[in-house]
C-alpha cells in the first residue's frame, strides 16, 4: 500500500465562513477604510476568515455596491507587507502564484 504524500492530510485548512453575506462583508470593509486611517484589525479579520470564493464574492459585491474596486481602495489604505499580503488573499490562487513567482525571479541575482 502507497504511503500518503507529505502534508496531504493537512491541505486546505481554509473553510467557507458560515452564513457568509458578501454585501455585509463589503459593507464592513468599507467601513473599515471610510475616513481617516483604516481599522486594519477589521480588515485583517473578515479577510482571513473566509474562503478564496468567498473573498471574489466580496470583490464583486464591493463593486456592485460602491462602483469601485476593492483591491485598488486595499492598496491605497494599506502598505508594506501588510498590503502585499492582504491584496495577495484577494486575487485568486494562481494569479498571486504568478506574481510571487514573477517577483521572486525578476531582476539581478535571482
Amino acid at each position: 500500500m502507497a504511503k500518503p504524500a507529505q502534508g496531504a492530510k493537512y491541505r486546505g485548512s481554509i473553510h467557507d465562513f458560515p452564513g457568509f453575506d458578501p454585501n455585509q462583508d463589503a459593507e464592513a470593509l468599507y467601513t473599515a477604510m471610510k475616513g481617516f486611517g483604516s481599522d486594519k484589525e477589521a480588515i485583517l479579520d473578515i479577510i482571513t476568515s473566509r474562503s478564496n470564493r468567498q473573498r471574489q464574492e466580496v470583490c464583486q459585491s464591493y463593486k456592485s455596491l460602491y462602483g469601485k474596486d476593492l483591491i485598488a481602495d486595499l492598496k491605497y489604505e494599506l502598505t508594506g507587507k501588510f498590503e502585499r499580503l492582504i491584496v495577495g488573499l484577494m486575487r485568486p490562487p494562481a494569479y498571486c502564484d504568478a506574481k510571487e513567482i514573477k517577483d521572486a525571479i525578476s531582476g539581478i541575482g535571482t
